[in-house]
């Protein structure tokens, strides 16, 4: 979430307004950043649920794909 100018936090792909001291309920990920590689970025997703999106923009970006295959992939590496 991006705290704005008006105090608030939005999320960082739809803008959803999501109040003070929610922040903390988000999705983060961490890159490079476009424009500068050796800058780091961070990025923060809600996870409001909402018509369409029912994990909120984590579960547009993050898709069950993904989660299935890094939960395969712990599975495995913790038999051991």
């Amino acid at each position: 979430m991006s705290l704005r100018d008006d105090g608030h936090y939005h999320c960082d792909k739809c803008g959803l307004d999501l109040g003070n001291g929610r922040a903390q309920i988000a999705t983060k990920v961490a890159g490079r950043h476009p424009d500068e590689p050796l800058r780091q970025r961070q990025l923060d997703f809600c996870v409001e649920e909402r018509p369409g999106a029912p994990f909120g923009c984590t579960g547009l970006i993050i898709g069950p794909a993904a989660v299935a295959d890094l939960t395969t992939y712990q599975e495995t590496r913790n038999i051991a």
